[in-house]
């Protein structure tokens, strides 16, 4: 088995060791449990452990973008409640690695700030200082929600959360547009 491992066999387990166990399970040894092989294909396929992690916060990303991709393609034109909905199921359904990327140490940005921020521009035809200052604020909102979902799934069910975005959003909304009609996104892409 262990001619056939490949970096995506030693990603995939390293997310599995971390949603499973968590981040302080990660080791090369518990990847190598993991796969049933040695160190050696891994230390073939990474040259450290610190590039797996690298590689592993690639693949944790790359997973959180499916979460918003999902919630995208149903979203009936509301694209920016999808990112805020998608970042929520990460964090209930991939508890450890939402714990990686978010809670770890130093945990990294947003990846996607830059789409959602350009997402709300378009959509609300606003300059990109209220869009990051209306999107911080929403932030803080979002995460809360994340972080108690992530504790406990069945915190909230789904509805529940979406109604949840809604109301903030319109609270933001009346705060950063005082003198708009009130709506969660325009119907034309």
């Amino acid at each position: 088995m262990a001619g056939n491992i490949e970096r995506k066999d030693v990603l995939n387990a390293a997310a599995e060791i971390v949603r499973m166990e968590g981040e302080s399970a990660l080791s090369v040894r518990s990847i190598a449990k993991e796969l049933g092989c040695s160190t050696q294909p891994i230390y073939t396929l990474f040259k450290s452990m610190d590039d797996v992690r690298r590689g592993l916060s690639a693949e944790a990303k790359a997973r959180y973008r499916e979460h918003i991709d999902r919630y995208l393609r149903t979203c009936n034109g509301l694209r920016y409640k999808a990112f805020g909905m998608g970042f929520v199921s990460f964090a209930a359904e991939e508890k450890g690695l939402f714990r990686y990327l978010f809670l770890g140490k130093g945990p990294a940005p947003d990846p996607f700030f830059g789409d959602v921020i350009g997402e709300m521009m378009r959509l609300y035809h606003t300059d990109e200082e209220t869009a990051t200052a209306f999107h911080a604020d929403m932030s803080v909102f979002s995460f809360g929600l994340a972080v108690l979902v992530n504790g406990n799934s069945d915190a909230l069910t789904e509805e529940q959360i979406s109604d949840a975005f809604a109301r903030e959003f319109y609270a933001l909304y009346g705060y950063y547009f005082p003198n708009r009609t009130r709506f969660w996104e325009e119907s034309n892409p």
